[in-house]
């Protein structure tokens, strides 16, 4: 026992010797760097960012009474708008969407959305689309979450079969 103990403590008292405590070990061959010099990336806050809450209520249980209540929305540039369309039909026909739009564009976009059939759940595709819910169904409320596109003004559009000519209006971002 007495023979392990004398070979670990001379291993460790070896070992220690390899060891240097020399200031010149320490420091590098490379300069420091000061780092108040270092240059600094500015990143946009995002946390000022504007945040609209708009509502679009979808109505009418016939293709005579349909219509969106609200033919006008209103908007800052840049900022988050949380869209809510609720469809307040309880017919089972009056199934209804919001497409968001280049201005002007509101029946072409409308039938590329009818185009593109239940398979494509009546969503349009195209650098003129900026925002799209999905389909609302009777009584269903939709929410979308989307940033203003630029200053203008677009058009939005319900792109369900035969509904565009009823249910369009005016997005304007100021």
């Amino acid at each position: 026992m007495k023979a392990i103990l004398h070979t670990i403590t001379t291993a460790c008292l070896l070992l220690s010797a390899c060891g240097s405590n020399s200031d010149n070990d320490l420091v590098a061959d490379q300069p420091l760097m000061d780092s108040s010099a270092a240059p600094v990336a500015e990143v946009a806050d995002t946390t000022l960012q504007p945040v609209v809450a708009l509502i679009l209520h979808a109505t009418g249980n016939t293709m005579e009474e349909l219509s969106f209540v609200e033919d006008t929305l209103t908007a800052p540039a840049d900022a988050l708008i949380k869209l809510k369309l609720i469809n307040e039909s309880t017919a089972p026909t009056m199934i209804h969407n919001f497409i968001l739009a280049t201005d002007g564009k509101y029946e072409e976009v409308a039938k590329r959305g009818e185009g593109s059939g239940a398979s494509g759940k009546y969503q349009p595709k195209g650098e003129d689309v900026y925002a799209a819910t999905p389909l609302a169904l009777p009584g269903q409320t939709i929410e979308l979450e989307f940033k203003a596109p630029p200053p203008g003004t677009y058009d939005f559009v319900c792109t369900y079969p035969d509904h565009w000519e009823q249910m369009h209006g005016k997005f304007i971002v100021k």
